[in-house]
Parts: C-alpha cells; structure tokens; sequence
C-alpha cells in the first residue's frame, strides 16, 4: 500500500507526523561541508572578481566558471554511470542556498547546472551525452535552455520556430528567433526548441558555432547587473539528426521535465535570499540611530523585521520539507540499481505542487523582504551604494522565473483537482470526510497559542476543512470546466494561495515540533513565536481569499450568513504585538540571523 506521505498534495488530507518532515536543520555534514565550500569561493574567488563580473569581462567569467567545475557543482546531479557525483536532493538543495553575493556568476552557475545540463542528463542519447555531458562537467563547454521567444512567454507551446528535415534526411534546417535566453552571450551549446514540420514540438542540441545562429547584444535587465540574457536569431541552422533530444514531438517532456526540480531550486535560494534581506535590514536598524535611539526599537520596524523574519523561516522550512518529498521518494525508488531518468522525472511530478506552491512562496517572501529591507533603509535605501537597492532589483525576476507565479498558482490548484478527480486519497468527497470532525472547528477555534501540539493540528485542520469546503462549493455552482474559463482564474489562484499557506504554515508548525526542546530554551520560545507568527499571517490571507471566493459564490443574507460562520469557524489572532517584539529582538540581537538551518 502506498503510505500517503509518498502522494503529492496529500498534506491537504490530514496530519503529518513531524517525524517525517525534512528541515534545514536535519541536514547533515558533508551538505553543509557543500555550502560551506561555496561560500568560501564566493568570498575568495567571486567577491574580489565583482566589477569585473558586472562589466561582462569574458576572461574573468569563463576563468570563474571553470573554477566552479572544479568544486564539482556541474558534476552533483549527473548519476555516478554518466560520470557525476549524483548527490542526494538534499544536497542539491543545499547547494543552491548558499547564504553569499555571487552577483552574476549566480545565472552562469545555475543556468548551467540546471536547466543547461539537465535536459542532457535527462534525455541525452548514449552519443550526447559522451559529447557534449563531459565537457559540460568539467567547465569546458556552457550550455544555456532555449525556448522562450518574443510572441510567447507562458503560452510556451506556441512557439513559431520552425524545424524542416532537408531532402537528404540527416539534417533539420531550423529558422526562427528566441528571446531571454540566460547565459546566451557565454554558451556553446543551446538545448533549443522548434517545431518540427510547424507542428510537432521538438528539442534540438544545437552548437553555438552552427552557420546561421546569431546571437544578439545582452539584454539592459532591471537587475542580475553582468549577467548574460541575450536574444538568438536562426536563419537555415541545419542540425544533424542525431543532435534530436529525446523524439521529435516529444519536446514538452524535455522542456518541462526540469520545470519541478528548477522550481524547487529557485525556492531555496529565494528563501536564502529573503533571510539575507532580514539579515542587512536587522543590522542596520540596531545601528541607525534616529530621535537618539536605534531605530530598531521602534515598534513600527520590529513589527518590519519580524515578519520579515517570518516569511524567511516559512520560505526555508517549505522549501526543505518539498526537498524532503522528493528525497524519500527516490530513495524509495533506490533497489541498489541505477534508477532512470524516467523514474526520477516521475517522482519530481509527483510532488508537483509542492514544489510550485514553494516557489510562489519564497519568491514572493524575498521580493517582499528585498522591498522591506529598503523601507528600514529608508532614503538611503533608495541608494545604489546600499545593499537593499541591488536586492529589490535582484529579487524581482524570481516571481517569473521557471513559470510565473500566476502560472505556477494556477497549474497547483488545477492538478489538485486532477489528483481529486482520479480518486487520489478516494476522491473529493473522501477528501472532505477525512477531515470531517463535527467538533473541530469549535476546538480549533478554542485552542492554544501555535506550538501547542494537539491545538496547533486543530487549527491547521480548520484551514483545511475550509479549503475543502470552498473548492467543493466552487466545483457543484461552476463546474471544472467553468472554473477553468480564463475568466475564473481568480477563483483559481485563491484556492491555490489558501493551499500555499496551509502548506507553508504546517511546514513551520511540523519544523518546529520536530525540534522540540532542541538547543537553548531562548531559541525555543522564538521557534514558537516564528511558529505564531506565520501561522496567524497564513490565516489572514485564507481568511481573505476565502472571502473573495464566497463573495462570488453568495449573495445578500446568504452571503452574511456564510462569511459568518466562516469567521466563528477560525481562530482568533492575539498577542501579537508582544509576539513580533520578541522575535524582532531576537533578529536584531543575533545580527539578522533565525534560529537554527544553515545560514
């Protein structure tokens, strides 16, 4: 029997035994040993390279770039038979959260590693992969994705490229253009994707010195200042027929297939980004002095720093508890032969929405700290000679990044109705009888501060019963197929943000009962107060998007009555000023830094 936690989404179907939860703290020495690696390479190598780096210089971004590969960051997630590492999701994750400034090495490394190489790693014939993997490896050849072009961005399968087999049959004559292609102005290899015939979606290996690929000026960018994101034209490229990766008409599977690990990615180093945000804006209020005090002692900015430092706590533990899924399915999966890619692809599926659903909030939870971070800056935040100014600028591209977040909000709640409709967990209606308790919501409405075990699971249970009970509502008045009118999007992307934030606080809530009376008794009481603090802002904004779905679904006196019982059915925030005084404190008095993970 498949035990529940292996089934993606499942956290909306009841409790999760802390047990099981994976947590930055859970990592364990040869990963931080992998951080810690990066990090001193950002320091000794990337930090005194930076002006160089933004000014595009070739010679000082190719130099870093082979000294990367010989940390072996190219060769962790290619399996041990190709020649790689194969380090665990764990360590990739890790990996990808290095609490450092990398500036623009930060696109070329990932760029590479990820969706550069894994399209190879995943697809690559026996033939590719000896040609074009090793030298990808080992620093001597950049490979960048090639899909998006100027007419198409989210409407990715709408490409105009087109590919046409010439008349001898060993070569596709490839014509069309790309746009915002990242590593462009450095890569020898494209993993590029055309139409074969107009029609059947195609991923091709194409070489950087193939006569007719044009590659144009980099891209002026708000941020990511020195990184490399040109446009590609193609006029009569012909590609052997061998450089085909995977089938032809199959290409969504390669274009799609790192989707859920770049997703994944993205969600670490997003939540490193917003703990960094906290980090600079903490130290600089306990430093400005105004009306002869730190502005850290101001209530208006501990209340800035501890949410602040909420969202980052949440954004690392849902990030790592995703990281944490598609770990143990793999190893699940482990029999002591090599598992294959197919495999691999199929257990990064599964947990799909988790890993969308991390995306859309760690991303938002940097963007939102970068933006807070230049608010406690004030004036001088505004000012490109302080950090807040290149992280507000920085943070922004991650809410588009590997699907937007409107995409991303969308396809979670879309493949949760999937998932429903196929009878995961016995369908909807099995769904909402699990979490069925006549009493529940009193309780929950009733319980104790968040941290409290038995009430915490209660009132996390409230949420899920009203999600339940909002997607049930919205499916018997509109029907799947009138909630997926472009038109309903909204009701959509509210379903999508009350399951992100049930997701996001549980992820805390289970983090934090993990530990239990781990470390000092200081920094227990602020895991519970970062515990209290996400939870109640992940029950405000259910409360507010539940309230935008009913206002649609009800009308007059049905609506009052509805709202009404919605609200009797939640828990009732208090103590909050007290609670964000002592974890702004805290943050300001341990120089920006969370309690416990691994930066």
């Amino acid at each position: 029997m498949t035990n529940r936690s292996e089934r993606g989404a499942s956290f909306l179907l009841g409790p999760t035994d802390p047990a099981d939860v994976v947590t930055p703290d859970d990592l364990g020495e040869e990963e931080r040993m992998l951080v810690r690696s990066l990090v001193e390479f950002a320091e000794r190598e990337i930090g005194p390279a930076m002006d160089k780096l933004v000014a595009r210089d070739p010679e000082t971004s190719r130099g870093l770039f082979k000294k990367a590969a010989e940390l072996g960051i190219f060769m962790a997630e290619v399996p041990e038979e190709m020649g790689g590492l194969d380090l665990s999701v764990l360590a990739i994750t890790a990996m990808c959260s290095p609490p450092a400034d990398i500036g623009p090495m930060g696109q070329m490394l990932w760029g590479h590693q990820g969706i550069g190489m894994l399209p190879i790693v995943n697809f690559g014939t026996p033939e590719q992969i000896e040609r074009y993997l090793g030298p990808c490896m080992e620093g001597d050849m950049l490979s960048a994705f090639a899909l998006t072009e100027p007419g198409t961005g989210s409407d990715a399968m709408n490409i105009q490229a087109r590919a046409e087999l010439d008349d001898a049959g060993t070569h596709y004559v490839l014509n069309g253009s790309k746009q915002w292609i990242t590593n462009a102005g450095w890569a020898d290899l494209f993993v590029l994707f055309a139409k074969v015939g107009g029609e059947q979606f195609t991923a091709f290996l194409v070489e950087r010195e193939s006569p007719g690929l044009s590659v144009h000026e980099p891209e002026h960018l708000l941020g990511h200042d020195g990184s490399s994101v040109n446009a590609l034209s193609l006029e009569d490229v012909r590609v052997p027929v061998e450089n085909v990766l995977g089938e032809v008409g199959r290409g969504h599977k390669v274009a799609f297939c790192t989707l859920n690990m770049g997703r994944l990615k993205l969600a670490a180093g997003s939540a490193t980004g917003a703990k960094i945000a906290l980090g600079v804006a903490a130290r600089y209020a306990a430093e400005r002095v105004q009306f002869g005090v730190p502005i850290a002692t101001f209530g208006l900015i501990k209340r800035k720093l501890a949410d602040m430092a909420a969202r980052a706590y949440a954004a690392d533990s849902l990030s790592y508890r995703t990281a944490g899924l598609v770990y143990h399915k793999l190893e699940s999966l482990d029999d002591g032969t090599p598992v294959s890619p197919e495999r691999r692809l199929q257990a990064l599926a599964e947990f799909s929405v988790e890993c969308a659903l991390a995306k859309v909030y760690s991303s938002e939870a940097y963007n939102t700290n970068a933006d807070e971070a230049v608010q406690v800056f004030g004036g001088y935040g505004f000012s490109e000679e302080y950090p807040p100014a290149k992280m507000y600028r920085d943070s922004r591209i991650s809410r588009i990044y590997e699907g937007t977040n409107e995409i991303s909000r969308l396809y979670a709640q879309r493949t949760i109705f999937k998932k429903l409709a196929k009878g995961f967990g016995g369908g909807l209606a099995q769904g909402v009888k699990a979490l069925a308790d006549p009493h529940g919501l009193q309780r929950a409405a009733e319980g104790g501060g968040a941290g409290d075990g038995g009430a915490d699971e209660e009132r996390l249970a409230a949420l899920k019963r009203l999600y339940f009970m909002l997607m049930g509502e919205a499916l018997a008045r509109l029907g799947p197929e009138g909630l997926n009118e472009p038109a309903r999007q909204q009701f959509l992307a509210s379903l999508a943000d009350i399951a992100m934030e049930i997701f996001a606080a549980e992820s805390v809530v289970l983090r934090v009962a993990k530990l239990g009376g781990e470390g000092s008794q200081e920094e227990g009481a602020i895991r519970r107060a970062l515990a209290t603090l996400v939870f109640h802002r992940s029950l405000e904004r259910t409360r507010s998007e539940a309230r935008t779905v009913l206002s649609e679904l009800h009308r007059g006196e049905d609506l009052s009555r509805r709202l009404r019982e919605m609200e009797e059915s939640l828990p009732t925030p208090e103590g909050m000023v007290d609670v964000r005084n002592r974890v702004a404190d805290w943050v300001v008095g341990k120089s920006g830094a969370l309690p416990g993970g691994i930066a």
